[in-house]
């Protein structure tokens, strides 16, 4: 990073810093790509690393879909939270009965699509943009979320490319995006959502 860039972004306003992402960050009905992701359990020495696809689209939700080690699909809509392995449905959290889910799935859906506007609503963001990417750091603002969370790293480009979950349990998950691609409303279908 070049001084000029890291004094701008020293100086940059909160208001400035978003403004500078949104402008990397493609606006797409949907997002699609590959993940990997490392679960770093406190007391074990071995991550615990898991492989799938994903689609985010808007409107809809996430479709998190784990392949290895063993296939499972996560998906998280605005008003609840389901789990699948094969035919049975391992959960299922709905929005009505549990308040914290809606919380949940908005957090989450903003972290994959990059919605730092939902984002700055429930989290302190700090970081630095430049001319090939962005970083942030975001500290969560209210009890609940610090309760679970201590800290979200998040990089990207045009997409969102690596996130890192610091959780308060000292637990650390950090996903890899690989592969994104933008695609048109009725791409959700044909990716399987």
């Amino acid at each position: 990073m070049t001084p000029l860039l890291v004094l701008w972004a020293l100086a940059a306003s909160p208001i400035q810093l978003s403004e500078a992402v949104r402008a990397q960050l493609v606006d797409a009905a949907v997002i699609h790509g590959v993940f990997e992701q490392e679960k770093r359990v406190k007391g074990f020495k071995r991550p615990l690393v898991s492989k799938g696809d994903f689609v985010v689209a808007k409107g809809r939700g996430v479709r998190w879909h784990t392949q290895t080690p063993f296939d499972s699909v996560l998906l998280v809509r605005r008003d609840d939270i389901s789990s699948q392995q094969g035919e049975t449905e391992v959960f299922h959290l709905d929005a009505a009965k549990e308040p914290t889910v809606r919380v949940v799935n908005t957090v989450l859906f903003s972290l994959l699509a990059g919605d730092l506007a939902v984002l700055e609503r429930h989290f302190e963001v700090k970081g630095e943009a430049g001319p090939r990417g962005w970083t942030l750091e975001l500290l969560p603002k209210t009890d609940g979320l610090k309760k679970v969370l201590k800290r979200i790293a998040m990089t990207g480009d045009r997409f969102v490319r690596r996130l890192e979950l610091s959780e308060a349990s000292q637990d650390v998950t950090v996903i890899r995006i690989e592969s994104p691609q933008a695609s048109s409303p009725d791409a959700g279908e044909e990716l399987g959502w």
